[in-house]
This record gives C-alpha cells, structure tokens and sequence, in this order.
C-alpha cells in the first residue's frame, strides 16, 4: 500500500463512521414516529416496521459505528507514531495538516505561507519520507 493511500484510510473511516451516524439519526426518527395506539383488542403501529426491529438496527448501526471508531483511532495513533520518526518539520506539519486534519493543500500552504506548487512538491517529498517508516 502507498503511502497515500495508507494515510487516506483516515478520510475513508470518517466518512464510514458520518454514514453510521446518518443512519442512525434516520431509525431514530422512524423509532420516534412510530406510535403504537391501543384499544380494547387492536394494536396497531403506523410505521412499517415494527419499534423492536428499529431499536435492534440502530444497536447494530451504533456497535459497527463503535468498531469504526476504534480502528480510526488505532489508525491515527499508528499514523502520530510514524510521524515521530520523520525528521523534516515541514514533511510533518504537511503530513499531519492535510490528513489528520484533514486540510487541502491550497489551505496547507495558506497557513504555512508557502506556494501551492512548493507544498505539492513537499507533500510528495514528504510521503516519500513517510514511506520508509511504512
């Protein structure tokens, strides 16, 4: 795996873990919508489904939203203890800028006060030192 796509991974579990949190939110409305009205003999619910499936879905969204976290935070201490080794503060900064806190490079350069054409070079610069701690 390159570099890049290693460090990627970060963006790719966040994403994952904002679609878990989507779809939570959503059963938790169909959950909240879903009343169960009684009378004498008949027990009816609105909804299509019934709440108990609802409440087993949103369990298993959180648990799968649960791992996901861990990993993301297991994939960032690893990628913090990488980034400890590299010796160029600049491939650091760069690094740890664009994926763990997840800025573009036009923002990466705005803040380090450098051309988008000179921290591009120094991201590939900067990935290439990464590589060897891989």
């Amino acid at each position: 795996m390159t570099p890049k796509k290693y460090l990627e991974q970060i963006q790719i579990l966040e994403t994952k873990i904002n679609l878990k949190k989507d779809q939570i939110l959503e059963e938790r409305a169909r959950a909240q919508s879903c009343t169960v009205v009684m009378s004498e003999r008949v027990q009816t619910s609105p909804c299509g489904d019934s709440l108990p499936n609802i409440i087993n879905r949103i369990c298993e969204f959180e648990k799968d939203m649960d791992n996901l976290i861990d990993e993301l935070i297991d994939l960032k201490r690893d990628i913090i203890a990488k980034l400890d080794q590299m010796t160029n503060p600049d491939h650091i900064r760069i690094l740890d800028m664009k994926y763990l806190k997840g800025k573009n490079l036009v923002e990466v350069a705005c803040e380090l006060n450098y051309s988008y054409r000179q921290v591009k070079r120094k991201h590939g610069w900067a990935l290439e030192e990464f590589k060897q701690f891989m």
